[in-house]
Formats: structure tokens, C-alpha cells, sequence
């Protein structure tokens, strides 16, 4: 049986809570058993009390022994304070600091008296007392990634000095009060004749155009992030191989400069085999992506021999723009290239190999000699690999500069999802960062008994904190790139994270808090540098140190008409928040025409979702309630389309009429962002995804039923963008 008093020393410092407030603001105490079962996911033996002793006095003592942290992180919303651990016998010598800046050869220098600073905490070890010293620099010190030394008594140490900004990025639109309208889509569902079988760059080109000749100006994506090229039906786009770059099967072939001069290609494509299977997929209901991915790949690669042919490594402008890009993107993008190869050379030799935890040994850890071996000796696959990212990353910088071409005041907004798949590219090549046991998820709630466990491993925060919060910058800069925003799913990641156990469900997890101003700095200076603003997605159970720091921080936030409820009453427009991007619905939610039919709450009983009958004609009730809630807001504001029952039980179907009534009021909001999702305006009903489901629906793959010149071919709709313009302000 584990030693509680070293359980809980232990998770005091691993900062696992002990409590949380559930959904119902109650506050809960978590089971001993649940955080003893985190703390085994992070790898401590329970069962060994000598070991667990010696880990918890190592993780209390060490930074006590260091005069400077890992890495310092300035962030002005909490202060300009450096922790400086010295001994009781060091406090009376004097120092000198230095501190070297990121774009400067000029250092800053000079001297310090320990004596003066101010003592925050003590400790002692072996008759020796350690302080916590409180040392304020300078509030003029530029933003950026900085170096600081210190030398005292002889010896000297340094680390990283992060200096960040209070806020995050706005554009000259959203600073003046500008309120806008645009839409939120899962770019892969987009139909149209040319696409091959779902949604890329090209359509979004398309929307761009067809959106901002309606007056909109925003244009949210579901996350774009690189998935498995050898697992082409792993679908979803919030369990990516790799978050820092790009699904390619987004590249539009045919507007790769390479393909000019691909001659066969173009004859293979204008065949008649070639186009009848592009139709065939372009006509399926649902993504293929088995049959879009071998298409598109093996076109993939013979663009690539052909760059490969008349550019790589011979100086031309072609050349010089991926040696650019490879250079910028440095060794993450390297080491995401040769997971690539490595993978496909896997793949061959054993079909089971879905990722890395099925290779041998000595190719699980990337900074092996066998891994670097491998990179050299098939260089010209890892080439093939960065070529890809390459080319996605130009089709979208294209698409981003259209939008600011078209006057769209926001553009693209890219969404950052709040894991990894645990066998790809991105915890593969920082396994450092990561606690490769537990798994992010949600606790119980109403809907969901056993809470959510999305199988996506976490951060381990003081492993990220050891490595100078390097993943994260990464992760931060690479999403930003081509976008006028960036949505953070689950931002309240930046504070807490739900871990989830092995082997257990989400009900057996706790939360374990990271440092939100260190995280929220780097966020913030990330964003300022790249001009992309910043969407928190807040639902849910939103802490108090959310709620007071995000707005502090100028973070978005993320409202939803169907949350939008208390006491049967909607939320009025005019009491929505300003700074936020309000919508209807999300990719998790049915969309208007099923909530309004409770299509979803059957299709999830017959998966067997509700624990209890009770239970689904609880919920059955409680939407009956929501509707005429819905129902009422229309009235009330005179927004109740004509022929329309005011009562709910009475209107039995969703209407387009009703449903445009329904998102002009939203629009009519104070939120300064609002956002359609194509979807509704088709009447779709099935959805996009079902949460807590994985084999049981075709999660990631509904296409939308319109392409975009019939959607906005009908009246009804340029009528409604027309409503929109005036009810946001113009347009």
C-alpha cells in the first residue's frame, strides 16, 4: 500500500489537485486512489517508499540548489520578479548580471546586492539555509527570447529569459470595435468539381472569394494539422500525427508549380479511368480518404522527382524558395520528415506498424545514432517529406494572402488541437515533453458519467519547463504562420489539463495545473510577433483563473448559442461578451436541423450513449425546453419569421427560414466576431462528429450536400449575408 504522506508531497509537487469544481460548481474532492494512479502514469513507484522518497526530495530540493530556473519567463500580468535561489551565506556577497538579447549585440549589465532583494521563501538541507529571492528587472526590457548570467562568489550560471508581452495581438479592427461575420468549416467537406474528393486549398481559394463578395471577413478552419500518410482513414483532425504542420492531401495538385511540367501526370489525369475515379469521389457522401490519399500521393510523388530533376540543389528560384523554407522551419521540421520516412519504410516490412511504439528500439528515441543513420542514408525520403510541407505551406500562404488582397479584416483563423495521436511525429520527437502513460481528457458531467478520455498524451509541465518551453513555441509559430488568427481548442490547457490513467476511464483521472503565465506569455509574445490574434476556446467548466486572466490577456473568447441558457431564458444579444467569436454550433454539436428534430439524441441512443432511459428522455426534455427558450428570444426581439408557431411543440421541423431568424439573432450580438457554419445553411442534419464515438460513426468524413456557387446561387442566402452586413455594422 502507497505511503500517503509521500503521495501527497508528491502530487503537491507535481501539481496534481486534489479538488475540483465539477460541472454542477460543486466543489470535489478526488479520490486518493485517482492521484495515486497519475502519479504511476508519470512513472513513480507507489510500492517503492525508499525510491519515492528520494524522487520527492530531489523534485523539493533541486531548484534550490540552482540560482536560476530552467527557464525565466517575464510575463508583465504577473509581475517583473526573477526567482534567485541562493545560500544563507551567499545573500551578503554582491553580484554582477548580464543579459544578452535576442536581436542586439549590445548586452545589459551590471551589479546587484542580494541583501537589498527581497526573501519570498527558505529551505534547508543539511544545515544549510537556501532563500527564494525576489529580483525585479527592469520593466524597459525588450520582448523576446533573451539569455541572462549571474555571477556571484566565482561561479556564474545562465539560463533562458523569455521577456513577453501583456497581451496578445489585435488587429486595427478588432482594437477599434469592429463586429464581423464569417463562417467556421471542416475545410475536407467542401464540394466542387475540381477538388479530388474533398475539400482543399483550392475550395478554400474559392470560399475566400465567394465569402468576401458577401461582406464576410473571417474564415475559421478545423485543424489542418499532418495525420498518418500510411493510415489514411485515421480521420480525425484532433488526433493529428503531428500539430506543427500540414495534412498535404490539402495541396491542390494541379497548381503545384511541378505539375507544368509533368506531362504524364496530365495524361493520366485527363484519362478516362483517372476522371472516372475522381468523380466517383467527389460524388461519395463521405470522405474516401483511402481512395482521395492514394490519388493524391502518387501524384505527390512524381512532382517531387520532377523538382527533384530540374531544381533540387541547382540554385534555381524554385530551389532557393525550399532551401529557405527548410532552413526556417530548422530541425523540427527535419525530424517530423524522418518520422515520414521512417514510418513508410516501417509500413512496408510489418502492416502493424501504425507508429512509432511498433518500430524497433533503436528507432523509438530520435536522437539515436540509428535514427541519424537512417536520415542520412535515405535523405532523399526525408527530402520527399519536407517537399510536401513545403508545397501545403505555399497554397495556404497563397490562400492567406488573398484574404488580405479581398480586404478580409481577420482571413483565415486556424485552430490548434489540444493533443498529439501518441504514436506520431510530434511526440515522437519531443518525448521529453511529453507523459507518454496518462491521456487528456474531461471529467464526468451530466452527459457523460465517466467523463471523456481522448487518448491524446499530455505535456508533463516541468518536463516542458526543462526544455525552455521549446515544443511549445514551435507548436505556437507554426500554427500562426498564414492566418490572421489562431483558436486554441480546450484553452484552458494553458492553466489545467484532465489526466486520464492507463487502462482507466476519465472518471479516475485529476487535474494537473501547469503555469499559466509562463504559457499565457509565450502566447501572447508568439502572437504579437505574428500579427495572428488570439480565440481561447473556454467551454465548458471555466476556472476562476480563466475567467479573470484571459480577458487581462485580450483573449477571445468562445460563446455558443446552445450554451447561451440559464433558467430556460437565451442569453439577450446585448449581454454577450465583446471580445468574443460567438456561434450557433461547433464540429462537436448537431447542427441546427438535428438539434431542432433531437435526431442526435436518438442516433446516440441507439449507440447505446445514455447510461439510463430516464436519462435520454431527461435530455429529450431538457432540449424541448431549449427550443422554446429559442423560441421565445425570437419573439421577444421580433425575429419570429411569419408563419412560425410560437410554440415549439407546434414547429416540428427546422425551417431554412427559421434557421437564418435564429442566426441573425446571434448576429445581432455584441460580440465582436460571429461565425455560420455552412452546414446549417444546407439543412444538413447528420453530423460531422459524434464525441465519445470513434468506430461506431463515420466521424471527420460528411461532406456538405451544396457546392459553393448553388449555395449562394439562392436568394434566401445572399439575402442573408445581406442581414448579416447590416446587423454586424456595415460589412
Amino acid at each position: 500500500m502507497a505511503n500517503s504522506e509521500l503521495v501527497s508531497k508528491l502530487a503537491h509537487l507535481r501539481n496534481i489537485s486534489s479538488t475540483f469544481q465539477d460541472y454542477r460548481g460543486a466543489k470535489t474532492q478526488v479520490e486518493a486512489a485517482n492521484i495515486e494512479r497519475i502519479l504511476s502514469a508519470m512513472g513513480y513507484d507507489l510500492e517503492d517508499d525508499a525510491g519515492l522518497a528520494q524522487q520527492a526530495a530531489q523534485l523539493d530540493q533541486q531548484q534550490w540548489q540552482q540560482r536560476l530556473e530552467p527557464v525565466v519567463v517575464i510575463n508583465p500580468l504577473r509581475g517583473f520578479g526573477l526567482n534567485l535561489y541562493l545560500s544563507g551565506a551567499e545573500r551578503d556577497q554582491g553580484g554582477t548580471w548580464r543579459i544578452d538579447f535576442e536581436h542586439s549585440e549590445s548586452p545589459r549589465q551590471g551589479r546587484f546586492e542580494p541583501a537589498e532583494l527581497e526573501q519570498t521563501g527558505d529551505y534547508w538541507m543539511n544545515d544549510t539555509q537556501y532563500l527564494r529571492l525576489e529580483w525585479l528587472l527592469p520593466e524597459d526590457l525588450p520582448t523576446g527570447y533573451h539569455r541572462i548570467s549571474v555571477t556571484l562568489g566565482g561561479r556564474t550560471d545562465e539560463t533562458s529569459l523569455i521577456v513577453t508581452p501583456a497581451t496578445s495581438f489585435q488587429p486595427e479592427a478588432m482594437a477599434r470595435g469592429d463586429r464581423i461575420w464569417g463562417t467556421a468549416i471542416q475545410l475536407y467537406t467542401l464540394r466542387s468539381s475540381s477538388n479530388w474528393g474533398m475539400g482543399d486549398f483550392g475550395d478554400l481559394a474559392e470560399l475566400v472569394d465567394t465569402l468576401a463578395d458577401q461582406g464576410a471577413d473571417v474564415i475559421g478552419l478545423n485543424p489542418i494539422h499532418s495525420l498518418y500518410p500510411i493510415s489514411p482513414e485515421h480521420a480525425s483532425p484532433y488526433s493529428p500525427s503531428n500539430r506543427s504542420y500540414v495534412n498535404p492531401l490539402y495541396v491542390v495538385i494541379e497548381q503545384v508549380p511541378e505539375f507544368a511540367a509533368a506531362t504524364e501526370l496530365q495524361r493520366a489525369l485527363s484519362g478516362i479511368d483517372m476522371q472516372a475515379e475522381l468523380t466517383r469521389l467527389r460524388d461519395e457522401p463521405m470522405v474516401d480518404y483511402s481512395g482521395v490519399s492514394a490519388l493524391k500521393y502518387r501524384a505527390l510523388n512524381d512532382l517531387y522527382q520532377l523538382f527533384r530533376r530540374d531544381h533540387l540543389g541547382q540554385g534555381t528560384d524554385r530551389d532557393l524558395a525550399f532551401q529557405a523554407f527548410v532552413e526556417q522551419q530548422g530541425a523540427p521540421l527535419h525530424e517530423h520528415a524522418t518520422f515520414e520516412a521512417l514510418l513508410a519504410h516501417f509500413r512496408k516490412q510489418d502492416p502493424m506498424a501504425w507508429g512509432w511504439p511498433r518500430w524497433p528500439d533503436a528507432y523509438q528515441d530520435h536522437h539515436s545514432d540509428a535514427v541519424a543513420s537512417f536520415a542520412t542514408e535515405h535523405d532523399d525520403d526525408v527530402t520527399y517529406y519536407q517537399y510536401l510541407q513545403f508545397v501545403a505551406d505555399e497554397q495556404l500562404q497563397a490562400v492567406d494572402r488573398q484574404t488580405k488582397a479581398r480586404g478580409m479584416r481577420i482571413g483565415l483563423y486556424r485552430d490548434l488541437a489540444v493533443g498529439a495521436d501518441r504514436g506520431g511525429a510530434e511526440v515522437w520527437g519531443n518525448r521529453e515533453s511529453f507523459c507518454l502513460n496518462a491521456a487528456v481528457g474531461a471529467p464526468p458531467d451530466a452527459l457523460g458519467p465517466n467523463g471523456q478520455n481522448w487518448g491524446l498524451p499530455p505535456f508533463d509541465p516541468i518536463k516542458l519547463k526543462a526544455q525552455g518551453y521549446d515544443s511549445f513555441i514551435t507548436l505556437l509559430r507554426n500554427n500562426m504562420r498564414a492566418c490572421g488568427a489562431l483558436r486554441i481548442d480546450h484553452a484552458m490547457s494553458l492553466l489545467r489539463l484532465w489526466w486520464c490513467p492507463p487502462g482507466e476511464s476519465a472518471a479516475y483521472g485529476a487535474y494537473v495545473y501547469y503555469d499559466l503565465y509562463d504559457l499565457l506569455g509565450i502566447l501572447n509574445l508568439e502572437s504579437q510577433r505574428n500579427q495572428c490574434m488570439v480565440i481561447a476556446e473556454d467551454l465548458g467548466t471555466v476556472p476562476d483563473e480563466v475567467i479573470e486572466t484571459f480577458p487581462r490577456a485580450q483573449l477571445y473568447s468562445n460563446k455558443v448559442f446552445y450554451f447561451e441558457m440559464s433558467d430556460g431564458v437565451c442569453t439577450p444579444p446585448e449581454n454577450y461578451a465583446e471580445r468574443a467569436l460567438a456561434i450557433v454550433c461547433n464540429h462537436d454539436m448537431p447542427t441546427v436541423h438535428a438539434f431542432w428534430a433531437m435526431s442526435d439524441l436518438d442516433l446516440r441512443q441507439q449507440l447505446g450513449m445514455f447510461a439510463t432511459e430516464a436519462d435520454f428522455q431527461g435530455e429529450r426534455q431538457a432540449r424541448a425546453n431549449a427550443k422554446q427558450a429559442i423560441i421565445d428570444a425570437l419573439a421577444a426581439y421580433k425575429r419570429l419569421p411569419e408563419g412560425v408557431s410560437a410554440d415549439a411543440d407546434q414547429v416540428p421541423e427546422m425551417t431554412l427560414a427559421l434557421c437564418l431568424a435564429i442566426h441573425c439573432h446571434l448576429a445581432a450580438c455584441r460580440s465582436q466576431i460571429v461565425a455560420v457554419q455552412l452546414e446549417d445553411l444546407m439543412l444538413i442534419n447528420a453530423p460531422v462528429n459524434i464525441p465519445g464515438t470513434s468506430d461506431e460513426y463515420p466521424n471527420w468524413r460528411r461532406k456538405l450536400t451544396e457546392s459553393l456557387p448553388t449555395l449562394f446561387s439562392k436568394s434566401e442566402i445572399t439575402t442573408f449575408c445581406g442581414q448579416l452586413n447590416t446587423l454586424r455594422g456595415g460589412g
